[in-house]
């Protein structure tokens, strides 16, 4: 082989060599340590005496020393003694059957690793509603957990007490809690569920006619409707990645990166009073045809 055609050659698998190793370093499975997850959630603001429900993918990080551990530690280290840790302990699988089935005691978390092992872990209090409990521990796990369904309903497609008056998701709208995703996007919000909840109740309330506003509340989608198949009426499903963006936009949301996984955070009372003001505006494409027709045949109406 000529001198030449060697040099070309070898200048070809130098690169070749060069791409490989950036694949590698590309792919490869990160370390993470607690401490990183800390960095992660103060650098996304979550601060000492902060209420932090955290929805999470413990495989999104890498490999994470100390596994599931570790990340709740990094939460309790973020919120300080004076703050509390929330996780969600809802219901996915045989949701049809969830008040059927479902113990408070016994029954596990479907939504994830890191939420099923900070639910058995010593301390933590469980709200008491079949398909949106969260489990919590800090200053105010028993405020926060106590009276799930103790009061003040909200008619919806998911039951009525899910996100009643006196849910864990109603006190932390008030109390104005961190909303962090860890390697999830917002499409697993429940937030976005007590937002839908919220509006159905606001548009409701809106009808000044007996009439019409009964008529109206015939039609909107309730989990238990003998005379319906569920999740059959009108509800306002919307499109979570929408919303996140228009967030985004008003500069209220943060990130961070801790190994693979992306962390996003928000406010739980900024997210629900922008959102609902939102959906108020009734924006193209953000809801479902059937939901659209109920609106603007209840509730146009009397504007």
């Amino acid at each position: 082989m000529p001198c030449a055609a060697r040099q070309i050659q070898a200048v070809r698998c130098a690169m070749q060599s060069e791409m490989m190793e950036v694949r590698d370093m590309e792919t490869a499975v990160p370390t993470v340590h607690r401490s990183d997850i800390l960095h992660a959630y103060s650098e996304c603001g979550v601060r000492e005496g902060d209420i932090v429900l955290t929805h999470s993918s413990l495989k999104s990080f890498g490999y994470v020393e100390g596994g599931a551990l570790a990340v709740i530690g990094a939460a309790f280290d973020a919120v300080g003694p004076e703050g509390t840790v929330v996780f969600p302990t809802l219901v996915s699988q045989d949701f049809r059957n969830a008040y059927i089935n479902w113990n408070v005691n016994t029954s596990p978390s479907d939504v994830g690793a890191i939420t099923e092992t900070f639910r058995l872990m010593p301390g933590s209090l469980r709200s008491n509603q079949a398909t949106h409990s969260v489990a919590a521990q800090g200053r105010l796990a028993d405020e926060l957990t106590c009276e799930h369904t103790a009061y003040g309903p909200r008619m919806g497609i998911f039951g009525d007490y899910c996100f009643s008056y006196s849910s864990p998701w109603e006190k932390m709208y008030l109390h104005g809690a961190k909303v962090v995703f860890i390697g999830v996007t917002t499409l697993y919000n429940t937030f976005k569920h007590f937002v839908e909840y919220r509006f159905i109740e606001w548009a409701l309330h809106s009808i000044v006619d007996d009439e019409t506003r009964c008529a109206a509340m015939s039609e909107v989608a309730v989990f238990h409707n003998p005379g319906r198949v569920w999740p059959e009426g009108a509800w306002p499903f919307h499109d979570s990645e929408f919303t996140e963006t228009e967030m985004d936009r008003a500069g209220l949301i943060k990130y961070a990166k801790c190994g693979n996984s992306r962390f996003t955070c928000f406010k739980a009372d900024q997210y629900v009073d922008f959102t609902l003001s939102l959906f108020k505006s009734l924006p193209n494409g953000l809801f479902n045809e059937r939901f659209i027709a109920w609106y603007q045949q209840y509730i146009r109406k009397q504007e």
